[in-house]
């Protein structure tokens, strides 16, 4: 039987700040991720600074036009590397279900 990796998850894709140098709430960096394939939007991942989700990753899923959307789009997650696996995930299958 094959042993589970404890590693975390490493992306695919290439993630880069949505607002490089723009501040939050509490003047600290914005904690806000924008998933590339190339030119394509992956999703896009941040942190709740304020509400009833604070401190957990909020995901979307996005994509290139296509005629089939999926759901769940969108979540929350208790870390970015979820947070940006569930992007990548929903993004790999909404390219899957469009072919």
């Amino acid at each position: 039987m094959a042993k589970e990796s404890t590693d975390p998850y490493q992306p695919k894709y290439k993630w880069r700040e949505t607002w490089p140098g723009e501040s939050g709430l509490d003047g600290k960096p914005l904690r806000d991720f924008q998933g590339w394939d190339g030119e394509t939007p992956v999703g896009r991942i941040r942190l709740e600074e304020a509400g009833p989700m604070t401190g957990k990753w909020q995901w979307s899923g996005h994509g290139p036009r296509v005629r089939k959307r999926l759901l769940p789009h969108q979540g929350y997650c208790e870390t970015a590397r979820d947070a940006s696996r569930m992007a990548e995930k929903f993004y790999d299958r909404l390219l899957a279900a469009n072919k």
